[in-house]
């Protein structure tokens, strides 16, 4: 029985965009100061950009026996399907996490930061 390639969920990504509105509004809803909504939002949107906003896709060598029958096959492809599907929501999930524990890390940063009158880095 021939391979069959299992494409990888895309993701359902929000535009960088609409993610910079939700974090400026959040932001906003902490303090109204534009030096600090501007410094956090362009942070974020680096962070974002190179390291959360990654792409990738999984290649699997799977062996199927020959003498497998068209409804075990079936069965298998679409346990596998499943199994990638639920593993892509666990990243998402994971990586939703991991932005929103950057963007507490920044908010800290950014104050002590300030409280210090140390130069912001950029």
């Amino acid at each position: 029985m021939a391979a069959k390639i299992i494409p990888f969920p895309i993701q359902n990504e929000q535009p960088l965009e609409e993610i910079d509105r939700y974090i400026r509004d959040y932001l906003a809803e902490i303090e109204a100061d534009r030096d600090f909504i501007d410094y956090i939002s362009n942070r974020m949107n680096y962070f974002i950009k190179n390291y959360a906003n990654q792409y990738f896709e999984p290649t699997f060598d799977l062996v199927v026996p020959p003498n497998m029958s068209r409804e075990q096959a079936d069965a298998l492809l679409l346990s596998i399907e499943m199994g990638v599907e639920h593993t892509a929501k666990q990243v998402q999930d994971m990586v939703g996490k991991i932005i929103l524990e950057r963007l507490q890390l920044e908010v800290e940063l950014y104050e002590k930061q300030k409280n210090m009158k140390v130069p912001f880095i950029y």
